[in-house]
């Protein structure tokens, strides 16, 4: 479940979450949450979640040749 915190803190599974900050919570979570203090969180409505992009895979390093003289 989608929510917004509302508190100055908030420590949660996912750690602690700040005024502002949007996270996906488990239901039961929520619930709890919003047992122990009503006014802790916002429920947003549900979005279909993006995958994350993938970066490209970069070339390796290459050695630098010591010279020995």
């Amino acid at each position: 479940m989608r929510v917004e915190v509302k508190l100055r803190s908030l420590s949660t599974t996912k750690g602690f979450m700040r005024n502002g900050d949007i996270v996906d919570l488990p239901d039961e979570e929520v619930a709890k949450i919003i047992k122990v203090r009503p006014q802790a969180l916002v429920v947003l409505p549900e979005l279909p979640l993006e995958k994350p992009k993938v970066a490209p895979k970069k070339a390796p390093a290459k050695r630098k040749v010591k010279r020995v003289e």
